[in-house]
C-alpha cells in the first residue's frame, strides 16, 4: 500500500516538473489579452431606485412575473418602513394614481407634521398568488397580516387617531404598469377586502 503511494506521489511530481518546465520558457504575449483597466460600462447598471437604507433590488426590476412579486414584496417593505423613518416620499415615487397608497402616505406626513411616530403596524404577507401579466399591466393577489399599529405623540403617549388594531388573513388586490423610463413597476393600485 505504501509503495503504491510512493509510485503515484513520483509520478504526479515527474508530471508537474513537466508541466512546470513548459511553463519556464520564454513565450510571445498574447497579442488578444483583456485590458487590465475596470470595465467602466454601466449599461447594465440600473439607476438607484428607493431610498438609500431601503433600495429596490434589481431583481424587482424585470418585467415578468417574479419582478412583480419582488415589487409587490418591496413596496410592503416600504410601507412598513414608516413604523420606523416617517418618510412617506418612497411610497409617492413609487405609484402611479394609486389611492391608497396616496392616503398611507397622507397618514404618514400628517403624523409626522404633529411629531407623531408609528410603533408596529408591520405587514406580513401570508399567501402569494402568482402575478397575472397583461403586457404593461400585472394584478397580484395576495393576503396578509397586520399587526397592531401604536401612534405615539411628541410626549411618547400613544394616540388612538390613526392606531389600529390588528388584523390577519386580509385579502389584497394588487395592480401594477410597467414605467420602462424607470426600468421598474409602480403600483396602481392596493385594495383590501
Amino acid at each position: 500500500m505504501t509503495r503504491r503511494w510512493a509510485v503515484r506521489l513520483s509520478a504526479c511530481l515527474v508530471a508537474g516538473a513537466a508541466v512546470l518546465t513548459g511553463c519556464s520558457e520564454k513565450q510571445e504575449a498574447n497579442e488578444s489579452l483583456p485590458s487590465t483597466s475596470s470595465p467602466t460600462s454601466t449599461e447594465d447598471e440600473l439607476p438607484p431606485l428607493g431610498p438609500e437604507d431601503l433600495p429596490m433590488p434589481d431583481e424587482a426590476r424585470t418585467q415578468d412575473a417574479a419582478g412583480a412579486e419582488a415589487f409587490v414584496r418591496y413596496y410592503i417593505e416600504l410601507i412598513n418602513r414608516t413604523s420606523t423613518v416617517m418618510d412617506a416620499q418612497p411610497l409617492r415615487d413609487l405609484s402611479d394614481g394609486c389611492r391608497d397608497c396616496d392616503r398611507l402616505a397622507d397618514n404618514t406626513e400628517r403624523a409626522n407634521e404633529l411629531g407623531r411616530l408609528y410603533r408596529d403596524g408591520e405587514i406580513t404577507i401570508t399567501d402569494f398568488r402568482s402575478p397575472v401579466i397583461d403586457n404593461e399591466q400585472a394584478s397580484v393577489g395576495i393576503t396578509f397580516d397586520q399587526a397592531p399599529l401604536v401612534v405615539i405623540d411628541a410626549s411618547g403617549n400613544p394616540v388612538e387617531d390613526g392606531s389600529s388594531d390588528a388584523y390577519s388573513s386580509l385579502p389584497g388586490g394588487i395592480g401594477l404598469r410597467w414605467d420602462a423610463t424607470q426600468t421598474s413597476w409602480l403600483i396602481t393600485d392596493f385594495t383590501v377586502g
